[in-house]
């Protein structure tokens, strides 16, 4: 134990920072001591700082502080900080230790999903020349170089430190290649620099530093200094003046710099908050509440006003009125001047509810999501932590907003997967939600026209408060259902993707000047592709999955890798010509609408047409101006818009996750069945839907055609019980890598066979497999599964830790998996 008394020049030596630094390694699970410079001597739990850590500079937070230290080395200062306050409160630290634990993830994995970007530092390589060294060495070494390096050599010596970015700027392809020569002969050093990945935007004005009355007397003094009298005229107008809007007046930087050496302007700085949501959604009157909205919030406000947790599953049909309860619900903690954050499960669902959001609350909210830059990211948790701003509203990061005063976290479509993390840490935002709130003695409000079985099942045990919206708005009805068997459709003939009555529902549709949403859950053009001759399919490299046809770039692209090639034109296996496209993706379809309907206005809104940031807002906006007559895409379609003039819901190929080997194959097939279906017939006008089949007898099917929620939940609740599935079990997945298929397999039954040992006298545990992912192969690595299912998981996961499973680089932990694929 070394104390902390040892004499450091500049130290508090009465004051150690445990640091847990910023490494992706999952094998460093620990936090260091550094010692606190008396520079930064008001530093406490929860900053975030830059520390030395190896050769390099990195991010890290400081999660405790003690008098001594258990380390044998020398213990080294603390840098700099990030910010000018603590970035994590108390409750976001302990969410964060409750996340490592609950997900056998590392600390610092859990710590940076507070981040934006997951780090607030970005690190560069910098150089400069090696001190003392003679210079007749240095020419000697010099004249046997080339010359990039030379010319290089000559720069760095004339400047301290260059970042290699800049070297770039000046020197081009040829600087690294120069530099590696140069650091080969020991002419140069190379260092690590760290700066903040985003910091604060300003934007520059010059305003009088003088009272008005006496810049006027100056006036005449300028008679023969036209910019500058021009200047103070308009000064005197005009409170300040951008600089960027000088040169409107004839005005140059060289003009402003003269009258601020007279002592008669200055020049201001003010921070420009960057958001792309700035004025979206005009401030309205309060919404008359329907009387079981009212109801819904009249159970709800008691628990915010007693600010002690309580969860809540809203339980409401398309239509009924969710978000004006989830408005209501944030008013009322807002009041209490407490803080919320509200949850959606798509990105492109973000502008509709921040629409309707800013109508209330106006610059009370900022957003948070993937899309946006890291800036504006920036700019959102500055507000929010500087409590400019009460209302978060984001997709699944945005849980780890920096509020202060957590009064309340809603989570709109609450049964949707996207609230899964799939990378490491694979975290479910329903369950941080639930922490944090727990923590902060918020209200955690779940909401959902189809909640998940977890949920609903939760509500029945009396471990969420049920409340129900079982009518819609206005009393408008919903669509009604037909379901087209498509092997009747077939029988008869008709081989188009697009059944007749689907055809004649779409036809009618547009002859009224109606809208109309398709839902077809596969993107691309086609969805693999064969030669005709041999039966060779062309399979990614790197996955086994086939390639997907893309039509707009003729290209062929893998959707797990993204890997991509041109579009063969013969077989790569026998070079035969016939080559054939098989399957539909949203771009195939779009081409069949626009042959069967040619004045038709179609948009595709799918992973591809919605790369760019926010596209995902240009195409609904457009859609619901009435720009185009029909939306066609992938589940993005599904959720969530309320569009008065669509009146027809068509969907494709109903069944396909059907068809996967998933336990939750139904309960996914029914929820986006229900929302899609719920997309039509919310205004005034009488809604249609037809749902596309080769299931029409499977009760997922059945039920969502008649928007039964309690049909569908009591026939698959009884499925999960005999099978003891969630959530009369706990799941745990384990996948283990390689790029050798036997090893992976083998690694894997040894894993088996280890925890088997271990928990042979468990009657309550269940172990399953070894056995090959569906998708075998994904970016060049064999994957291979093992499934355990347990009453509790505390003694797996315990057993999983001791046998440092959790910190292996070749297996890959999913806690309460949603996909066991």
């Amino acid at each position: 134990m070394v104390k902390s008394s040892l004499c450091m020049k500049g130290i508090l030596m009465n004051r150690i920072a445990q640091v847990c630094v910023n490494l992706p390694a999952r094998n460093i699970d620990k936090v260091f001591s550094y010692a606190i410079p008396e520079t930064l001597h008001f530093l406490d739990i929860g900053w975030r700082v830059v520390v030395p850590f190896g050769s390099r500079t990195y991010e890290g937070f400081i999660v405790a502080l003690s008098e001594e230290t258990s380390s044998e080395y020398e213990v080294k200062p603390i840098i700099d900080v990030l910010d000018s306050q603590a970035w994590f409160s108390d409750s976001m630290l302990q969410t964060a230790k409750w996340i490592s634990e609950h997900y056998l993830c590392t600390l610092a994995e859990a710590m940076r999903l507070f981040i934006p970007g997951k780090t607030g530092i970005k690190s560069e390589k910098q150089f400069g020349i090696t001190p003392d060294l003679e210079q007749a060495v240095v020419e000697q070494i010099l004249s046997r170089l080339p010359l990039q390096p030379q010319a290089v050599y000559d720069y760095l010596k004339t400047h301290e430190q260059v970042v290699l970015s800049k070297l770039k700027k000046i020197f081009g392809d040829y600087t690294e290649a120069a530099l590696n020569d140069l650091l080969a002969n020991k002419l140069i050093v190379r260092t690590t620099t760290a700066k903040k990945r985003a910091v604060p935007q300003f934007t520059t004005s010059v305003r009088l530093a003088i009272p008005p009355e006496e810049a006027e007397t100056y006036l005449e003094t300028l008679a023969g200094k036209p910019a500058q009298k021009r200047l103070l005229a308009l000064l005197l107008q005009k409170e300040e003046v951008k600089y960027s809007d000088l040169s409107t007046w004839q005005i140059t930087r060289d003009t402003v710099n003269r009258l601020v050496k007279a002592g008669l302007v200055k020049n201001v700085k003010h921070q420009v908050l960057r958001n792309s949501y700035a004025g979206m959604g005009r401030r309205q009157q309060t919404v008359r509440l329907t009387p079981e909205q009212q109801q819904t919030i009249d159970h709800i406000i008691p628990a915010i006003d007693e600010q002690q947790y309580r969860s809540f599953l809203l339980h409401g049909i398309t239509g009924s009125g969710k978000t004006q309860v989830y408005i209501e619900a944030v008013a009322a903690v807002r009041q209490q001047d407490r803080q919320a954050i509200v949850l959606v499960p798509e990105i492109a669902l973000t502008s509709q509810i921040v629409s309707r959001f800013k109508e209330r609350f106006g610059e009370d909210v900022v957003v948070m999501h993937s899309k946006l830059s890291i800036g504006e990211r920036h700019d959102a948790w500055q507000r929010l932590q500087e409590e400019s701003a009460g209302i978060v509203i984001g997709a699944r990061s945005a849980v780890f907003s920096p509020v202060t005063r957590l009064g309340i976290i809603v989570i709109d479509e609450e049964h949707e997967f996207t609230y899964k993390q799939e990378e490491q840490p694979h975290y479910h935002t329903r369950q941080v939600a639930a922490k944090r709130t727990e923590l902060e003695g918020a209200v955690l409000l779940l909401g959902s026209a189809t909640p998940s079985l977890e949920t609903y099942y939760a509500a029945q045990q009396g471990r969420h408060v049920l409340l129900t919206l079982d009518k819609r708005i206005d009393h408008s009805l919903l669509p009604d259902v037909r379901i087209v068997d498509m092997r009747e459709e077939l029988a008869q003939g008709r081989r188009s993707v697009i059944s007749a009555p689907l055809q004649q529902l779409l036809a009618d549709t547009l002859r009224r000047q109606e809208q109309a949403i398709i839902l077809l859950n596969r993107r691309g053009y086609a969805t693999f592709v064969l030669c005709r001759e041999c039966g060779h399919i062309i399979k990614c490299k790197h996955c086994s999955v086939s390639m997907v046809y893309h039509n707009s770039s003729n290209m062929l692209r893998c959707h797990y890798c993204q890997a991509s090639c041109p579009a063969p034109d013969i077989c790569p296996v026998c070079a035969s010509r016939y080559i054939r496209y098989f399957g539909t993706g949203t771009q195939k379809l779009e081409e069949e609408l626009g042959k069967i309907f040619p004045q038709a206005r179609v948009i595709r809104m799918d992973q591809d047409s919605t790369s760019r940031k926010m596209a995902h807002d240009r195409i609904i906006a457009s859609f619901s101006r009435g720009e185009y007559d029909i939306l066609l895409g992938t589940q993005m379609v599904a959720k969530g818009h309320d569009i008065k003039n669509v009146t027809a819901v068509g969907i494709i190929s109903a069944d396909s996750a059907l068809n996967l080997p998933d336990f939750r194959s139904a309960e996914r097939t029914f929820s986006l069945l229900t929302q899609a279906a719920g997309r039509a017939g919310r205004g005034d006008k009488a809604g249609q839907v037809v749902i596309q089949t080769y299931n029409p007898e499977h009760y997922a099917i059945m039920a969502s055609s008649s928007h039964n929620y309690e049909v569908f939940y009591r026939q698959e609740i009884e499925a999960r019980k005999s099978l003891q599935y969630p959530p009369f079990s706990e799941l745990l997945k384990l996948t283990v890598y390689s790029s050798d298929e036997n090893q992976a397999r083998s690694q894997a039954e040894q894993i088996v066979r280890q925890l088997g040992k271990e928990l042979q006298h468990d009657r309550q545990t269940e172990i399953i497999g070894p056995f090959a992912a569906p998708i075998a192969k994904i970016n060049n690595s064999y994957r291979v599964n093992i499934l355990i299912k347990s009453k509790e998981l505390t003694n797996i996961k315990s057993q999983i830790v001791a046998l440092k499973l959790n910190s292996r680089s070749d297996v890959l932990l999913d806690i309460e998996p949603l996909n066991i694929l």
